[in-house]
Formats: C-alpha cells, structure tokens, sequence
C-alpha cells in the first residue's frame, strides 16, 4: 500500500495475517484480532508481512460523525490497539452489522450504520495503545483482568455465564476457574454485587425512582431488586435511600478506627 492522508478517522480490523502499519515516523506492527486506528490527515501506509499477507477490514469515519462532542477525537486511541478476545468479537460482531447494513439499505441504513459505528469507536475508547513492539497476546490472567475490568461498567448487558464463556473463547470450566481466580468470587456473585452496588449508589446521589434504579441496574422486575438489595444491604432500597442503612461494626479494640457517627 502507497503512502497516503485521509480526510476521515481511518479504522482498520486484523482478520488474519501479521504486517505493519506506518504512521508518519513511527510503525506499529500487528497481527490478527489487533485495531489500527489513524487520525485524519495524518501521512500512513500499511505492508503485509511476505509471509503471512493480512486480511483487513477498514472502516472511514467522518470526522463529522464527532461533532457533538469534538474532545472525543482529543481522547480516541490511535496507533496498534491490541484487543482482549472478547473485545475482538465484539469488533466483528459490529463490522458484520455495518456490512450488513451497507448492502442492506433501506431508509433507516444509515442511522443503524452510525450508531454502530459510534458503538465502535466507544469499545475501542476502553482499550489502550499497546507499545510498538510486538508481544505476545494476552492469555489467561491478564485476559480475564482485562475483561473483569470491562464488567465493571458493563454488568448490566451481562446474560449468563455459558454465553460469557463462548464470547471469551474458553470452556465454562476454565471460564469459571479464571474468574473466581481474579476476583474471588463466582461469575453470578460478582455480577449481583456490581448491581446492587450501583443501585445503592443511585439511591443515596440521585433523585430516580426505585423503579428506574431497578432497570438501569439490569434487574427484569422490582420484586428480585428488592430481595437481592436485601440480602445483600440488609435493608430495603427504600430504607436505604432514607438514610436508614445498618451501622457498621466496629470490634472495640481496633485503636485508631474510628467509630460509627464519628468525624
């Protein structure tokens, strides 16, 4: 590929295949499942390696697409982004949406295709730019760290451990036998007490009632929400939003740990 500057956000997803991406005086090399992102304007080409020619999907984004908010471009990682398995499905999963809009058509086409392609833009902004050179990806361990971190924020899309399994590319065992390594607790646990932590945050900050507390937590229905907050709080969401939570206990004999009530 010749030298050349795009006028758009140029994106380009690894199927297959190792090369290197040059961008201005600097190059990236990559391999399969990695993210190239190039800023418009900016001087870039890319070159297959001779032995293992690359299969590329390569995504324009005009930067117009950002004018709601023109700090995103400030914040967008550019360069080799070196995605975990389970942010790479996610990728494809989003490039066949975007494929299948584009030959779809239809008079909703390209509302679907931006949303998907902000969608996009919104998993890369959680990764990183990975270090020019190239390491060996990331397994096991930091695999799952990488994707505890992701459930964080997105617990509430979570649907089943089978389900997380496969997204992650491993056997439920293995699956499960990672993510109790990492976080000391069942995949399902971990889940519920992010949800219940979150709702005990929105009832104590904000104003929203119970009941959209409840949804924008993930739970289906009020009565789970309830039992779940209580069992985990102790008290009910309501009693907890009226300043009613269960006082801490504090062993006596602890010095220098203050007790309940005291500043």
């Amino acid at each position: 590929m010749e030298w050349r500057r795009h006028r758009f956000i140029k994106v380009v997803y690894a199927l297959r295949g190792t090369g290197t991406l040059y961008v201005g005086d600097h190059q990236h090399a990559f391999r399969a499942k990695d993210v190239l992102v190039v800023s418009p304007g900016t001087r870039n080409r890319i070159v297959d390696s001779p032995d293992q020619p690359s299969s590329l999907y390569v995504l324009c984004l005009q930067p117009s697409l950002l004018s709601f908010d023109r700090s995103i471009r400030d914040f967008l990682p550019v360069g080799r982004i070196g995605c975990s398995d389970y942010q790479a499905q996610r990728i494809e999963a989003l490039l066949r949406r975007l494929l299948f809009q584009q030959s779809h058509g239809g008079h909703h086409a390209s509302l679907a295709m931006a949303a998907a392609a902000l969608h996009l833009l919104g998993i890369l902004g959680e990764t990183s730019p990975e270090p020019e050179s190239l390491g060996p990806p990331p397994r096991g361990t930091e695999e799952m760290s990488r994707y505890v971190e992701y459930l964080d924020s997105h617990f509430f899309e979570a649907r089943d451990i089978d389900s997380e399994a496969r997204r992650m590319g491993v056997s439920r065992r293995t699956f499960t036998k990672r993510f109790r390594q990492a976080t000391g607790l069942s995949w399902l646990a971990y889940v519920r007490k992010k949800a219940v932590d979150h709702a005990a945050r929105l009832l104590v900050e904000t104003s929203v009632p119970i009941t959209s507390v409840a949804f924008e937590c993930g739970f289906s229905d009020l009565s789970t929400f309830y039992r779940r907050f209580k069992a985990q709080l102790g008290v009910t969401p309501a009693d907890w939003r009226n300043g009613n939570q269960p006082t801490p206990t504090v062993h006596p004999s602890f010095d220098g740990i203050a007790k309940p009530n005291q500043r």
